[in-house]
């Protein structure tokens, strides 16, 4: 599967999952958390994503790669789900 690309955007006080994520996490998506129950397996499938954009007047930028897409999942929320 080749990579895939998404735009997010986040009105104030919006009610999409990823920008209620981001808002807990004031727009940095290094800061996100995901779901604390979440259990992964120990697979090696690398996931890479990228994130870039304006939060508050602040820029972002977040570039990370995780050994799997439930690490992923777990870190992230919903942010990165297309």
């Amino acid at each position: 599967m080749g990579p895939k690309t998404g735009m997010l955007s986040c009105a104030p006080r919006s009610t999409k999952p990823a920008c209620v994520a981001l808002a807990k996490a004031g727009g940095d998506p290094a800061r996100l958390a995901g779901p604390s129950d979440m259990a992964c397996t120990m697979e090696y499938n690398p996931v890479h994503v990228k994130a870039m954009g304006v939060w508050d007047g602040r820029r972002h930028d977040y570039d990370r790669t995780f050994s799997n897409g439930c690490e992923m999942a777990a870190s992230t929320g919903p942010v990165f789900q297309f």
